[in-house]
């Protein structure tokens, strides 16, 4: 009776995530990439289906944009919809925007002892839930999607050292213009890596491979994308057109004077 009384007690302490708000703030963020974006598109998805059921995960991913978290969020929702989305964040901006505490978002303080601590044990309970989904940005701040060279902070490597039934699994972002005059979104998820058949005793040969994972992630995104073929990618959001001018008017009129159909993308490669 007093275990289980613990157990409610340390339950009620962790950061809670509210599928509906989630949902919600997806359903506008979608809106909003639309906006700003061509397409939304995701190789390497297939890597998803081998996580075992009764494990929960952790998503590690590089840091190029202000746009990540809504991607992550977004790529959460639709991916792996059956699990809850938690992601640390640093306590001085949770303060600045608290309606992230309703959707998992939990603040860190990594730069003090006890602050990497809180981290840790906040971390390592919500990952004995098998729904949860932890998603991180390991690089600690923002770097362009092809540099290598910036390392991992230690937290990531010290939590699964710590963990085993969990899958860990990196994703490499990118932002790239192609032939539209908006961007695309790009993402790759790479091999998984399951914690109960790779127990990581020690720390830094735990960083240098979840390091080596996610470079091995970004080179293979990198490639697709200067390959420039859209049927390397899964679409999330599928690429469509945009009028721009009245020029673009001009020519829908004229191609249907012809009998033509009409398309203003300046290349018509990509899936609608």
């Amino acid at each position: 009776m007093d275990r289980e009384r613990g157990r409610k007690r340390a339950d009620s302490k962790l950061p809670t995530s509210s599928k509906w708000l989630v949902d919600g703030f997806c359903w506008y963020s979608r809106g909003l990439v639309r906006k700003q974006f061509q397409s939304m598109g995701f190789s390497g998805t297939e890597n998803l289906t081998s996580i075992p059921d009764h494990h929960s995960t952790i998503v590690f991913a590089n840091h190029p944009s202000w746009w990540d978290p809504i991607v992550a969020m977004m790529c959460q929702t639709h991916y792996m919809g059956r699990r809850t989305l938690f992601a640390p964040i640093d306590a001085d901006q949770l303060e600045n925007y608290a309606v992230l505490k309703k959707m998992g978002f939990y603040g860190v303080r990594l730069q003090s002892f006890a602050g990497a601590q809180q981290f840790l044990e906040t971390s390592r309970e919500l990952l004995k839930r098998p729904t949860t989904s932890i998603w991180i940005t390991p690089e600690g701040k923002f770097c362009d999607a092809r540099d290598h060279q910036q390392s991992l902070q230690p937290g990531l490597a010290h939590l699964v050292t710590k963990i085993r039934h969990t899958t860990v699994i990196p994703l490499a972002l990118e932002y790239c213009f192609w032939d539209d005059s908006r961007p695309h979104i790009f993402g790759n998820f790479g091999q998984p890596i399951n914690c109960e058949e790779h127990h990581f005793e020690d720390k830094s040969a735990c960083n240098d491979h979840l390091t080596r994972a996610l470079r091995e992630t970004q080179s293979g995104l990198a490639k697709r994308v200067i390959a420039r073929d859209p049927q390397a990618f899964h679409y999330l959001m599928a690429s469509h057109a945009k009028r721009l001018s009245w020029y673009d008017f001009a020519r829908k009129w004229a191609a249907w004077l012809k009998g033509r159909s009409f398309d203003p993308r300046h290349s018509n490669s990509l899936k609608r």
